[in-house]
């Protein structure tokens, strides 16, 4: 069967691993081979009526042409990292845009979202009411969908993370 909708940043294959920031001036290694390759959507895609992926302009090659992206404004102008992040979907509602600085919120993953950019991006869905990540990461995506009443399946290859979004879905 499908789910309602699949809601998920999915490892965007630009070695996110290994980054450089500000100009050159600043390395560091998040660990792991996490992020060396794209993973193939087709699969995550197909099994939910409605799909969002973060990151999808890095999966530009196996999406199709859509007026329907979420972008988040980070608020961190100026700064070494991105001020954008685009989430490519099929919501049906054309582009849609939040601004939010990320401030407060403990980050338990290297490339966490924040908790009420997920809570934005779950409500655009709409009525829905299960949703799928299948690279849950730290469970950003269920602690949305529990805050919002809605059932959440998740799976995570990383036995720290899967223990970590457990904990965090459980509380919330």
């Amino acid at each position: 069967g499908k789910v309602d909708a699949v809601i998920t940043d999915p490892p965007y294959g630009i070695n996110a691993n290994k980054q450089t920031l500000g100009k050159g001036k600043k390395e560091f290694e998040r660990g792991g081979d996490w992020d060396e390759s794209a993973p193939d959507l087709a699969a995550c895609a197909s099994a939910g009526r409605l799909v969002c992926f973060w990151g999808g302009n890095y999966f530009a090659d196996q999406l199709p042409v859509t007026n329907d992206w979420l972008i988040w404004h980070k608020k961190n102008d100026g700064r070494s990292f991105s001020e954008c992040e685009l989430a490519w979907t099929n919501f049906g509602k054309q582009t849609r845009h939040l601004s939010h600085h990320w401030s407060g919120e403990e980050k338990e993953h290297p490339t966490q979202k924040p908790l009420p950019v997920m809570l934005w991006c779950v409500e655009q869905a709409g009525d829905v009411d299960t949703v799928l990540d299948p690279f849950m990461g730290s469970g950003t995506t269920g602690v949305a969908c529990k805050n919002t009443n809605r059932d959440f399946i998740g799976i995570e290859l990383n036995e720290k993370y899967f223990e970590i979004a457990q904990e965090r879905i459980e509380k919330a």
